[in-house]
């Protein structure tokens, strides 16, 4: 009797922890998606919080979609030529103080980018498109180079705007050619970039734009740029920018081939140097000139250098930046 008994509670035993492990599993699914959203390993932040706007003024830009980019070849927004007037008559000359480039966040040793021979050379003609598309970034952080995105918004990469704190006295040169600048300059009114750089300092994404006050880009026009999900190696890598290495605010273009393609990395063996953080990578796979990543550092541990690569978080953030 006695055992069967015991074999009773057991059984009820058995039965009470069933039902409490049943209310465990459906607590657990009633949990706010919010909260079912955090990082699964509480070290690597996920992706939608690493690509979330901030700003140098607290502002965020209007979510624009990007629904009407989307054709064959990925999803583009192409670039624009712009009518070619010069500012003053193109006759503008350059009084400001030279600035040291930027030198990216544990990239000194990359500095130097050119990989074997030297195969840069100078663009004289610094108004004619695509070139005159191309500024010069000059801030409290240091020199860099940026690439216009739409009439006032400019991209370049996010240590040239933000290391630490935002930079400041932001001014841009579109196509400037030394001393010379055929469209003037332009200074900013916010600075955007995202959380991934501003607080984590993550390489992935190190990108990021300028707002201007001044619609220059209906004058030089601007890139179109692109993503798309399947690999760039094999594709060209163009890059203009303002490298220092040479006399000041002379601009220089490479032209390499893209080598290794990541999410959220692009790889290319195209020369570069200190001063060219913030070109644009680009080539004419998508659009006659598209942008697919953002330039930002040199030669790593790949044996090449690379930029941050425009995949469709990126560019719905540039789309938004640029506000159409």
């Amino acid at each position: 009797m006695n055992r069967i008994t015991l074999f009773d509670g057991r059984r009820r035993l058995i039965a009470v922890m069933m039902v409490v492990l049943s209310l465990l599993v459906l607590l657990a699914n009633a949990v706010p998606t919010q909260a079912q959203t955090a990082d699964p390993d509480e070290i690597t932040p996920d992706n939608d919080k690493l690509h979330s706007i901030v700003s140098s003024d607290g502002s965020m830009p209007k979510v624009v979609s990007a629904e009407m980019y989307q054709n064959s070849m990925g999803t583009v927004a192409p670039n624009q030529e712009g009518n070619g007037l010069f500012v003053d008559g193109g006759k503008a000359i350059a009084d400001d103080k030279p600035v040291a480039s930027v030198v990216a966040p544990g990239d000194a040793i990359g500095i130097d980018s050119v990989i074997g021979t030297d195969t840069r050379y100078r663009i004289n003609s610094t108004t004619s498109f695509p070139y005159r598309a191309i500024v010069h970034v000059t801030s409290s952080i240091g020199g860099c180079s940026g690439w216009m995105i739409g009439p006032d918004t400019v991209a370049t990469a996010g240590h040239c705007l933000h290391n630490g704190n935002w930079a400041s006295n932001v001014r841009v040169y579109p196509g400037r050619n030394g001393s010379s600048l055929p469209y003037g300059s332009c200074s900013a009114t916010t600075l955007y970039s995202v959380v991934g750089w501003t607080q984590n300092r993550n390489r992935d994404y190190d990108y990021g734009a300028i707002k201007l006050n001044c619609n220059v880009g209906n004058s030089i026009g601007w890139f179109g740029f692109g993503w798309k999900s399947a690999s760039h190696n094999g594709e060209a890598a163009y890059i203009v920018g303002y490298p220092g290495d040479k006399s000041y605010g002379t601009m220089w273009r490479g032209n390499g081939t893209i080598t290794i393609s990541q999410s959220r990395r692009l790889y290319y063996n195209t020369d570069t140097f200190g001063g060219q953080s913030g070109s644009a990578v680009w080539n004419t796979v998508q659009c006659s000139v598209c942008a697919v990543a953002i330039h930002a550092y040199g030669v790593d541990g790949t044996g090449y250098n690379g930029g941050t690569r425009i995949n469709e978080a990126v560019f719905n953030n540039l789309i938004s930046w640029r506000g159409f």
